[in-house]
């Protein structure tokens, strides 16, 4: 290494940066430390440095040299990327058309015990008066449980908000349980909800571990609406996520803004779950934990490009934590767990083709990320989605595990019609939606939400709009619909 510098490190780019990736990074740097932008005396000499690590890096023949004088690369992560797609070659069409891709990421890691990672949870919990009662005693139940669950290298701490929040256990190892529990028993209701306040004072206690190889996540748990402080409370989830905080979300009842709170999670990488049993919270802290505790790679994000014209329409989380996600690069897929998968599903729409076109680059780029078992070491692996262009294919049939992502999408996408077209005043459109939706359902046998369905459509012809509790119902009933068969969900 020339003089003990690491240029790769300089200029902000992995070890198998290509030429672009370099370039690209030293005209970023350049305009920030240039002495005609910066009349820093430091910055000049930064600038050289900067300039040194470029000429080395961007010259073939001193790379090569360079590259052989250092210490060998870490290893990848021990990650397999699986690719399903609707089509294994394109038709040559003069329209546009719809492409399917089921990615699968699968840890291939043994586990370590030793190498799991520490965490530290923040439950910040919703005490306004409408939590009183029952709903309290549940969340109060089902906190202490969790509690139970940490082991002696975790840190909790909880948070309760209403006009104004107030820090109920401070960033702590559970060393005293029954202390932790009176703490907890002594949550009083009262008051309005006010959510950014809560947010605020629990990523407070999380940003105490900064630095640490742990695993930070705040569990949100709350029964109503929030107002004025929606946009504010987004840009707290954006700062988050650059601290590298995933934020979840748990709506308690049906009186609470689930637009709200799906955008805000999606923001981060985390989800939101609607909670209408007491055994639906206890089933969703349970798996959270389990997930926080055998971490092998967090924050997974998928930085791409499209060829022109190509639109991600959709992306949709399938697995671990289900979820429609946002569409622009990068995507933030979320963790992956030690001997689990992690897997999305992409929507694809494609303009007609032209002539000369053999191969369409749907997504091509990265997959970079943490691995806390490696000191917080980022990783990536370079990654593409593409598919070939034919005139006249052979007609063919999806993969099942295709077929059957996409139906179950279809039917989640169903319900989200009905609801734009609830609040635009399309009534008998939104009412045949749901009708459609619960023949769909009846046909896979799912009676229960399909009975639901149809109570709601009857509803909203009577009353132009949805009830709030069948609105969820139906919204998390379908969305649970595209988990795997035989993966462990709460039923709503």
């Amino acid at each position: 290494m020339t003089g003990g510098l690491d240029y790769f490190r300089i200029l902000g780019v992995q070890r198998d940066a290509n030429a672009e990736e370099i370039r690209s990074a030293y005209f970023e740097l350049a305009r920030q430390f240039h002495p005609d932008a910066n009349p820093n005396p430091a910055a000049r000499e930064q600038f050289l440095v900067i300039q040194d690590a470029y000429s080395v890096l961007s010259n073939v023949e001193r790379r090569t040299d360079y590259e052989s004088r250092l210490p060998p690369p870490p290893a990848p992560p021990e990650i397999a990327v699986k690719v399903l797609y609707s089509r294994s070659v394109i038709p040559f069409l003069g329209e546009q058309q719809l492409v399917y891709a089921l990615m699968e990421l699968v840890c291939t890691a043994a586990p370590d015990r030793a190498l799991f990672p520490a965490v530290h949870v923040c439950l910040v919990i919703d005490r306004s008066t409408s939590m009183q009662g029952d709903r309290m005693d549940m969340v109060k139940v089902n906190v202490t449980h969790m509690l139970k669950q940490l082991r002696s290298q975790d840190r909790v701490s909880v948070v309760a908000f209403g006009d104004r929040a107030e820090v109920i256990i401070p960033p702590s190892r559970i060393s005293d349980l029954a202390r932790m529990e009176s703490r907890i028993g002594l949550i009083q209701t009262g008051g309005g909800t006010e959510i950014f306040k809560g947010l605020e004072l629990g990523l407070a206690q999380l940003a105490t571990a900064k630095g640490l190889r742990m695993v930070r996540q705040l569990i949100l748990l709350t029964d109503g609406h929030t107002y004025g402080d929606e946009l504010p409370s987004f840009e707290l989830a954006k700062k988050a996520t650059t601290n590298g905080i995933t934020i979840s979300a748990m709506g308690i009842g049906h009186e609470w803004n689930d637009v709200f709170l799906d955008h805000l999670t999606s923001l981060n990488g985390g989800n939101t779950t609607f909670v209408s049993t007491p055994q639906d919270l206890t089933n969703f802290l349970d798996q959270k934990l389990r997930s926080l505790i055998s971490l092998y790679a967090r924050r997974i994000n998928f930085e791409f490009q499209s060829a022109p014209k190509v639109e991600v329409r959709y992306a949709f989380r399938i697995h671990p934590d289900v979820g429609p996600m946002q569409v622009h690069s990068p995507i933030l897929l979320g963790d992956l767990m030690y001997g689990k998968s992690l897997t999305i599903l992409f929507e694809f729409l494609l303009p007609p083709m032209t002539a000369g076109i053999q191969k369409v680059p749907l997504a091509e780029g990265r997959l970079f990320m943490e691995i806390p078992s490696r000191e917080g070491t980022d990783a990536r692996i370079l990654f593409k989605i593409n598919r070939s262009v034919i005139i006249d294919p052979e007609q063919e049939l999806p993969p099942i595990q295709i077929i059957e992502a996409m139906s179950h999408l279809s039917l989640y996408r169903l319900q989200e019609k009905a609801r734009n077209e609830v609040s635009t005043g399309n009534i008998n459109q939104a009412t045949r939606h749901l009708q459609h939706l619960a023949t769909h359902l009846l046909s896979q046998g799912n009676r229960e939400l399909a009975h639901s369905v149809l109570v709601e459509a009857d509803h909203i012809q009577h009353n132009h709009q949805f009830s709030q509790e069948g609105e969820k119902r139906i919204k998390y009933g379908t969305r649970a619909l595209l988990l795997p068969s035989g993966t462990e969900q709460t039923k709503s």
